[in-house]
């Protein structure tokens, strides 16, 4: 079968994974997913890389399941064994940055979610569509969402199943920034490109856990963890090199991500 993730890396420290199942308009399949979550770990062990940008080919990101897999489902059949969650792009220690080019819905909407930053052409349709199959909210989109937009604006956007547009989604927050439709891909490696080149890749990293794990937990012990945090950055290479960068009055030039256990 053809491979539906292309790999594709610049010289400025960003790798572009492009969802394709053109005949399909890019429609998700249990070998999409396998392929995304491999890439995203290639991602991750790659030093080549510092960020990371998901779009989908041609005129569509991910429209949701295909029919065709979601018929095969409707008997209580599993979508597959041994499946990875939805929720895999958190723990994943480099920024990944989405370049939603147009339709976004159902679990294509659940995977845009678990990104750290999300950007999306003007007119993008968006919706979650899992009530109107009868089902709930996939994984952790409800949490996800109630997060972004407020309890109210999360049930209604999940309860109606509802088509939106992107405008209306960077009204809530469902993403961050509006691109004209040819640019957004574009417009999501530049944002990459700028952490690339001025952001210590161990900061991120701790960054990025923080973000996503301190909202699990209570206030005060994200302050005690990023207390423990400090203690651990001030004792990286980043730390020295971010410092005399800041010294010497000259741009950093941090070594690529190394794994450290915080």
């Amino acid at each position: 079968m053809a491979e539906t993730v292309s790999y594709d890396i610049d010289e400025d420290g960003a790798v572009l994974l492009t969802l394709s199942r053109p005949e399909r308009r890019n429609m998700w399949t249990e070998q999409m997913e396998t392929e995304f979550y491999s890439a995203l770990d290639e991602a991750a062990a790659d030093d080549r890389v510092k960020a990371i940008v998901v779009t989908g080919a041609g005129q569509s990101f991910v429209p949701g399941l295909d029919p065709e897999v979601l018929s095969g489902l409707s008997g209580g059949a599993k979508y597959s064994s041994n499946r990875r969650t939805q929720t895999y792009a958190t723990t994943i220690p480099k920024p990944i940055i989405g370049a939603i080019n147009g339709t976004c819905a159902g679990i294509g909407l659940a995977q845009a979610l678990n990104f750290d930053y999300r950007f999306a052409a003007a007119g993008a349709k968006f919706s979650t569509a899992f009530a109107k199959r009868g089902l709930p909210a996939e994984d952790a989109s409800a949490w996800m969402l109630t997060r972004l937009v407020g309890p109210a604006n999360a049930f209604e956007l999940l309860a109606s199943g509802r088509v939106f547009l992107a405008e209306e989604a960077a009204e809530l927050g469902v993403v961050q920034k509006l691109s004209k439709p040819g640019d957004v891909v574009d417009d999501a490696l530049q944002f990459a490109h700028n952490l690339a080149s001025t952001v210590s890749p161990v900061a991120m990293a701790m960054i990025k856990s923080q973000v996503w794990r301190d909202s699990e937990s209570t206030m005060d012990a994200a302050r005690v963890r990023a207390q423990y945090l400090l203690t651990v950055a001030k004792n990286q290479p980043d730390f020295a090199e971010g410092v005399a960068s800041l010294v010497e009055r000259r741009s950093p030039n941090f070594s690529p991500y190394h794994t450290v256990h915080f």
